[in-house]
């Protein structure tokens, strides 16, 4: 093949990029302005109905049965999630009211259930949750939908689909779901579920009482997120977790996770345990050591701030690097650090020398006035 060919070829493609992206402008600029009309269309049904509402009537059947058609097309949703967002900035309190009254609409669009495709249900997924639609009530149609779509290879649709679950406040849905995510085999990020889960409009204690119900019927992964999950929802499982962390034959993801429990929860009796893991290791993974080296600073005391000087000294950088942030917490002198300070590791003086450096400079910039 010769340059001139090459060029014709090239010049072609170009020419084609150019007629694909002037094409999509213009389907795009016709979807929109398309949306923009149903939703001023829509923006006026619904405001004649909040008057309603505020005069003491009810929404009027055929507004409801007009939803129920309207809202089968995806489009169609997209320009009522459009048109509610901005009255919920105008006019807040009486549209709130309003989609309270409009509930059922929903229930019947999820029966007959005409989106394609994992995307357009997870679209409809968000704005059930967006607009709080199952708050304080799962309804069994909606929730089989939820959970159909909880299989899915969609990690948006999943997401989506969980975060609805949350909404409804209910514990059982939640326990189900997390089952379903869990067994269906697809990758879903522990932090995406821990946050989730923080989420949940209803019990956090009864929550976590089901999820510890069912805590070994979980993999060791749903089983981290469970426990991460505890330690940020304010419940206290002490004497549940306790044994966790003593068992020699748990996970380390999970023992991690039980570390990280007594460092925002401090229990005395895991106290030895967290000393040992830090002072030694033995055949253990070097986190321990410096997973503990951070839960540490929720035990001050003498023997905590020796084991903490000696991991100053240790091979690993992040084992010297929790320590050094533990110590500086417990707010010691100059004096009580000396045999840091002045000793032969350079690194640790210095590292612990920036950790007071930079509190300092924290204490000073909340001290400047706004």
């Amino acid at each position: 093949m010769n340059v001139e060919t090459l060029i014709y070829a090239y010049l072609a493609i170009c020419l084609a990029m150019i007629v694909f992206n002037c094409v999509c402008i213009v389907v795009f600029r016709r979807q929109d302005r398309l949306l923009k009309r149903r939703s001023t269309r829509l923006a006026d049904d619904i405001k004649e109905q909040i008057q309603l509402i505020q005069a003491g009537g009810l929404v009027s059947e055929d507004h409801q049965k007009f939803l129920c058609r309207k809202l089968r097309r995806i489009g169609n949703l997209m320009a009522f999630d459009e048109t509610l967002d901005r009255l919920l900035h105008q006019t807040p309190e009486p549209t709130w009211v309003y989609i309270k009254k409009i509930r059922p609409v929903f229930t019947q669009v999820a029966a007959e259930n005409r989106y394609h495709g994992s995307m357009q249900q997870a679209y409809f997924a968000y704005v059930l949750c967006k607009y709080r639609i199952l708050s304080g009530r799962a309804v069994p149609l909606i929730m089989e939908l939820m959970m159909r779509l909880l299989e899915e290879p969609s990690l948006y649709c999943r997401e989506n689909a969980l975060q609805t679950i949350y909404s409804t406040g209910d514990c059982g849905c939640v326990v189900r779901a997390l089952r379903r995510v869990d067994e269906n085999g697809y990758f879903h990020h522990a932090k995406l579920l821990t946050d989730g889960l923080l989420t949940f409009t209803g019990n956090h204690q009864q929550l976590a009482q089901m999820l510890w119900k069912q805590f070994e019927a979980f993999s060791v992964s749903m089983q981290v997120v469970i426990l991460d999950y505890i330690r940020f929802s304010g419940t206290v499982w002490n004497d549940e977790i306790l044994p966790l962390l003593s068992d020699e034959d748990r996970d380390d993801e999970l023992r991690f996770s039980c570390i990280r429990y007594f460092g925002k929860h401090p229990d005395m009796r895991a106290y030895p345990i967290l000393l040992t893991f830090l002072e030694h290791p033995g055949n253990h993974r070097w986190e321990y050591a410096a997973i503990c080296a951070t839960a540490l600073a929720s035990y001050p005391g003498e023997r905590t701030v020796l084991a903490l000087k000696r991991a100053m000294n240790h091979s690993s950088w992040y084992i010297r690097f929790n320590a050094s942030r533990s110590l500086e917490s417990f707010h010691l002198t100059y004096e009580d650090l000396g045999d840091v300070m002045d000793g032969r590791d350079r690194y640790a003086r210095e590292i612990l020398q920036y950790q007071m450096d930079l509190q300092q400079a924290k204490k000073e910039q909340e001290a400047v006035p706004v």
